[in-house]
């Protein structure tokens, strides 16, 4: 029931809101693999920054240069940074370059939910 639930959600989702659920895993996924990381569960730990990369390339290929001009430009220079601290998280066993990767990723899921917030009142009319 959970997973027809969670895939009738992803279906009926607008792209903004897809966005949003991105961003919103991949903070988890960050304060995970720093969980892991802290317990010394090497192995879920990796799995955790791997999900997060996956993550992070996807929503890298999904910007629209062409349209997006400088904001696609300055999003790609910022997923390619979280991306490189992840995978120095990854070959350093450290936790620091995972709470950079999460912080970053924190202030864009806040950027972006203020958008969807923005998108929903006007929405409404409001």
């Amino acid at each position: 029931m959970g997973a027809r639930y969670q895939e009738m959600a992803v279906r009926t989702a607008s792209p903004l809101e897809l966005v949003v659920r991105f961003y919103e895993r991949a903070v988890g996924l960050c304060q995970i693999a720093a969980e892991h990381q802290v317990a010394g569960r090497i192995e879920a730990r990796s799995a955790a920054i791997s999900r997060a990369l996956a993550i992070v390339a996807e929503l890298s290929q999904a910007l629209d240069h062409e349209r997006g001009g400088e904001i696609a430009k300055n999003l790609a220079s910022l997923y390619q940074f979280v991306s490189d601290q992840l995978l120095e998280a990854s070959l350093s066993r450290k936790v620091e370059p995972l709470q950079r990767a999460e912080r970053i990723l924190r202030d864009l899921l806040s950027a972006w939910t203020e958008i969807q917030a923005g998108n929903a009142a006007a929405n409404r009319g409001g």
